[in-house]
């Protein structure tokens, strides 16, 4: 039988392992040639409920990203079990219109804390 600290542990790598190694897209509106952390944090968290049907608990993205192709950051995930992921964001396109696409790839599981 697994010990309650063990089974949470292995919960949080089962719960985290369907954000491992995938990879989605988002959407954002820029107001000017900078994608706000805060937008970041928020169109992904969407994009990733959307796609796995499980919200992370949280993402924070250190900076601002600028809004040209091939612009990339890191920003950290976890998920509702406590595990932590680096997640990368990749501008994929700018329109005239002012839109920006990203590309989302979260990596593997860097730790867990339940």
């Amino acid at each position: 039988m697994f010990s309650s600290k063990r089974y949470l542990l292995v919960l949080a790598v089962l719960i985290g392992s369907a954000f491992a190694l995938s990879a989605c897209e988002g959407e954002v509106s820029i107001g000017d040639k900078t994608i706000s952390a805060s937008e970041l944090e928020t169109q992904s968290s969407e994009s990733l409920t959307q796609e796995f049907g499980q919200k992370p608990a949280s993402i924070d993205c250190p900076e601002d990203l600028e809004a040209e192709v091939g612009a990339t950051e890191v920003c950290s995930l976890e998920d509702q079990g406590g595990g932590t992921y680096d997640m990368t964001i990749k501008v994929t396109s700018v329109d005239d219109d002012g839109n920006a696409q990203f590309n989302i790839q979260v990596g593997d599981l860097k730790t867990v804390n339940p």
